[in-house]
């Protein structure tokens, strides 16, 4: 049977200040950039910043951080572009959105984007509709938003991760390095 000491020592503190400062972060950072630029989506803005920092701190370390961080930020490019020639050229449309995706998956599998670029197609899903709803934003400020939105969350989630890392090595070292009673 497990013990209710067992299950209080699953919990590691660094890493829940460190998801909590990354969402806190993320969150400000995300409502305040756009916020700046578009105040209509800032709420949008700050949501997609906190996903970028979460997404990024389920990694195991600072190598696998950096490249899913990577990946958002690739990934929300690609997503920003399609759906910036898709707005362009077309009025939002739940068929052309449809389209649009098929267009970004194939792009995607082309460029052999690791997970055919999950975070393009919810880019270009969320610039599409925020386009719909705030027609007054531009598609490239639109696009631009919500690049530097999931960058700054990619950012914000590496940087959160690293001192979690360095105490994960620390400690590993330091029971390797110690005498055996």
């Amino acid at each position: 049977m497990i013990t209710p000491w067992e299950i209080l020592r699953r919990v590691q503190p660094l890493e829940v200040i460190a998801k909590a400062v990354a969402v806190t972060l993320a969150y400000l950072l995300g409502f305040a950039i756009t916020s700046h630029f578009h105040e209509a989506s800032s709420l949008t803005g700050a949501m997609l910043a906190c996903v970028s920092a979460i997404v990024v701190q389920q990694q195991p370390d600072i190598r696998h951080a950096v490249q899913q961080g990577w990946l958002r930020v690739l990934g929300t490019f690609i997503g920003a572009v399609v759906a910036y020639v898709y707005l362009v050229n077309f009025r939002f449309s739940p068929a052309g959105m449809v389209v649009a995706v098929v267009l970004e998956e194939v792009i995607c599998m082309m460029f052999k984007v690791p997970d055919n670029g999950k975070m393009a197609t919810i880019t270009l899903i969320i610039v599409l509709i925020v386009s719909e709803r705030s027609p007054d934003l531009s598609p490239l400020a639109n696009g631009l938003l919500r690049f530097s939105e999931a960058t700054v969350g990619a950012v914000v989630g590496i940087a959160a991760v690293w001192p979690v890392d360095r105490y994960r090595r620390w400690r590993q070292a330091s029971a390797t390095s110690s005498p055996k009673e």
